[in-house]
């Protein structure tokens, strides 16, 4: 079982995931949450004094809030309970967002992004990759296949090579039956040590081909060659779909510049990944899944291990979901204020209700001996 929930799971950017799960959607930024628990106290221009001079309506009747980022004033208006109810709300979108964060830099979504689309094909560029580099590709690649790709609708693989490889002619629609197909056809690929210049940019063109096709996923293990680079140029200037570039392990900074480059102009995303070590354990191409009563489960996450290269620079789902979760933090933290502001008043409640009873008191004793002495 999934150690995280449905919401956090899905496959879509996180700027569309935030249309869904973020503050504003939710009603709780902080100008929501304050609209909802009070209201502003107000200037007035005081055209004989020449400037803007507060109204003193409500002074001393409610608890009141000062906004830190630009010094407007709030009276609390809400009970209690209602502000305990925004700070319990704005918690549980906290553990959400940390929950997408962990989510996005872990497994397949570490070493290739999330997928986006339901109509794929992963074009293979193994490159020079040695033994146990391979190995651990197609460790990665299984990991993505059975957690990404299981979820949506038709796929295909294509090894990039002297002799072209597909693994089916056409994208095929998605099952644990065609899932697990493609995870045997990726074992058994054979290592190779040639390489064409020419194949990256055919086993591109190949793919986009397939009219079905709503994004292309170019898989490049290692360094991209000189005359691949220029090849590849050609090819994505003129895209019938977007081609999103995933760099996994490469030793020069300018491969993961050029193939960032490469995506803007493919109208693709880029995602990078470098492995921790240059190898690892070797265990063997055993089947890289297992079945777990209820499904496919990754067998190898364990075993992949690294980060995004600096150079990459920030992933912006990552960088997004950050941005919220901060916006969050800091609103409990002002809520929680409101919330001790609201306290503090509360506690002097007795004190002013004694006052203003004591007062009325007064005020009727007065119009009675005034009624007294007139009828004298």
């Amino acid at each position: 079982a999934s150690l995280y929930r449905t919401d956090v799971q899905s496959l879509v950017s996180s700027s569309k995931w935030l249309q869904r799960y973020g503050l504003k959607r939710n009603k709780l930024s902080l100008s929501q949450i304050l609209s909802q628990i009070g209201f502003q106290h107000r200037k007035d221009y005081v055209t004989t004094l020449g400037k803007p001079v507060a109204s003193r309506y409500a002074d001393g009747l409610f608890p009141q809030y000062k906004r830190a980022q630009d010094g407007s004033v709030y009276n609390l208006t809400a009970k209690k309970e209602l502000i305990l109810h925004f700070v319990d709300c704005l918690m549980g979108a906290i553990e959400l967002y940390k929950q997408r964060m962990e989510w996005l830099t872990s497994e397949s979504r570490q070493i290739f992004g999330v997928i986006q689309e339901q109509c794929i094909v992963i074009v293979l560029d193994f490159g020079t990759a040695a033994p146990t580099e391979f190995d651990l590709c197609r460790d990665a690649l299984s990991m993505v296949l059975v957690e990404q790709v299981i979820q949506i609708s038709r796929f295909n693989l294509i090894r990039a090579a002297q002799d072209l490889m597909k693994w089916q002619q056409k994208c095929t629609p998605v099952s644990e039956c065609t899932v697990k197909s493609a995870v045997r056809w990726l074992w058994k690929l054979e290592h190779m040590t040639a390489v064409s210049h020419t194949s990256s940019a055919e086993a591109l063109l190949e793919a986009m081909a397939d009219e079905a096709v709503e994004a292309v996923y170019y898989f490049a293990v290692g360094d991209v060659p000189v005359d691949t680079k220029q090849l590849l140029l050609e090819t994505v200037s003129d895209v019938s779909c977007p081609v999103n570039m995933v760099s996994f392990n490469a030793r020069e900074d300018e491969t993961i510049i050029f193939l960032k480059e490469l995506s803007h102009l493919a109208s693709g995303r880029f995602h990078a990944f470098a492995e921790k070590n240059n190898c690892r354990d070797a265990t063997g191409p055993a089947l890289k899944y297992e079945e777990d009563g209820k499904g496919l489960i990754a067998q190898n996450s364990g075993k992949v291990k690294g980060r995004m290269p600096l150079v990459a620079g920030v992933c912006e789902d990552v960088f997004l979901i950050w941005k919220e979760l901060e916006e969050a933090r800091s609103t409990v933290r002002q809520v929680q204020e409101m919330l001790s502001e609201s306290d503090q008043s509360a506690s002097q409640d007795g004190i002013i209700y004694v006052s203003f009873k004591t007062a009325t008191i007064a005020l009727m004793i007065n119009i009675f001996l005034s009624g007294c002495r007139s009828m004298a």
